[in-house]
């Protein structure tokens, strides 16, 4: 409450009215009334919830369009919308027991792709501390080479992998390390 030496700024703020009328039968209307009459909170929490996914959808758009706010603290607005955005499809996935969409930025190709590339790189490091003396590598019983395996799937190599020999040892100089070695 504003004591009698300064005034109340919120009589002097600007305000908005925003309005909206719909069919009750339409499937708006529906999401209006579970809002607004749900026995399980009351009608200005379920008005709020309405304005609160309003904002999550165009809080960052809107402070962009007003150009008062740089670029950090619009990323701030847009993380901000997207957990909020990311627990309300969590609590529809829960609720009614669906899967939430995969993203199309992660295709089982760029998975497959990204799970060669961690492993090749974490190969070349093993190797690398290896071929320093820093790990040894355990005897390992021989398999039977794949000779003569290869694959005409261009989707099967990774770009810059063509021609490399798979069948053979990639640790054949370290065959020699004996389990002594591998103690110390």
């Amino acid at each position: 409450m504003a004591s009698k030496s300064q005034p109340d700024k919120r009589q002097n703020r600007k305000r908005i009215l925003f309005s909206f009328n719909v069919d009750l039968e339409s499937a708006l209307g529906v999401v209006f009334q579970y809002l607004m009459h749900n026995p399980k909170m009351p009608s200005q929490m379920g008005k709020q919830k309405g304005v609160e996914a309003i904002a999550a959808f165009w809080r960052p758009f809107a402070f962009q369009m007003q150009g008062q706010v740089n670029d950090d603290e619009l990323k701030v607005l847009a993380r901000e919308s997207l957990m909020t955005l990311q627990r309300q499809m969590e609590l529809i996935a829960e609720t009614f027991e669906v899967e939430l969409p995969q993203s199309e930025a992660v295709t089982p190709e760029l998975e497959v792709a990204l799970e060669r590339t961690v492993e090749r790189t974490v190969e070349r490091v093993l190797q690398r501390y290896v071929g320093a003396g820093a790990l040894s590598r355990p005897a390992t019983p021989t398999l039977p080479t794949a000779e003569g395996v290869t694959s005409t799937d261009p989707m099967l190599v990774l770009p810059g992998e063509e021609g490399v020999g798979f069948e053979m040892d990639m640790f054949q100089e370290f065959k020699s390390v004996s389990s002594k070695d591998l103690m110390s």
